[in-house]
């Protein structure tokens, strides 16, 4: 440097050798679990803030954990200089207790962090939703993932919005649910004649997808079948 010159500001891309920065928002649900083991294991990925609740426990040199209350979470919580948003929050109304409280993270806090990954200038926006989803649905679970998709694909400051439209998913929750156990094993025994636009997919299977899209996204706003997915992972 020369003497009299001003030093350079440190630059998060130089810092982690021009790899990638990832924000993950649900990194302890099924999905995110599956996804930020993907992305700590990628060698392209050089950082990851994962929003969280409460701390997971989860130690990787790669990943920077940040404590937040949806309620009060603000622009300003997200760091600068994100690649890409991932967005795993998702609850179900037996968990969420009443439709309000399902409302307000299926749709509020999920719109919110969209919102805010514009502002910031971030040109990915990646976000869950389901199979069945539809704003006119007759089902209030469908609806409210509906009016969502359409709320985040109205930001055209993102450069790429994917979402993802699982089926019914398989993988480890952690908590045993009667109707859905049942409904895995009957899905499973009849997989040969469910064809793939409703047959379940495992958690990994839609991680996967998130990820390769990400390291191959293009311009504006695509809709991710149940089917694609499959086959993305066949």
């Amino acid at each position: 440097m020369a003497i009299g010159s001003k030093p350079l500001k440190p630059n998060l891309h130089t810092m982690i050798g021009n790899k990638k920065h990832y924000l993950i928002a649900g990194s302890t649900g099924l999905i995110g679990k599956q996804l930020l083991s993907l992305l700590l294991n990628d060698p392209e990925t050089g950082k990851v803030t994962s929003l969280v609740r409460k701390p997971s426990g989860v130690n990787d040199q790669k990943l920077q954990e940040k404590v937040i209350h949806w309620d009060t979470f603000a622009e300003d919580d997200l760091p600068p200089n994100i690649d890409a948003t991932f967005c795993c929050l998702g609850t179900t109304m037996a968990n969420a207790g009443s439709k309000d409280a399902f409302r307000k993270v299926d749709f509020e806090y999920v719109t919110k962090l969209a919102v805010f990954s514009q502002r910031k200038n971030i040109s990915q926006f990646h976000v869950v939703s389901a199979a069945g989803s539809n704003p006119k649905s007759m089902i209030f679970y469908n609806k409210v993932k509906g009016r969502m998709e359409l709320e985040i694909q109205k930001l055209d400051g993102l450069r790429s919005i994917y979402i993802y439209r699982p089926s019914m998913l398989l993988g480890d929750r952690g908590e045993f649910r009667f109707g859905e156990t049942m409904g895995k094993i009957i899905m499973k025994g009849l997989s040969f004649l469910i064809p793939k636009s409703a047959k379940a997919i495992y958690d990994s299977q839609v991680a996967h997808a998130m990820l390769h899209h990400a390291e191959h996204s293009k311009k504006g706003a695509h809709i991710i079948s149940n089917a694609a997915m499959h086959d993305l992972s066949a």
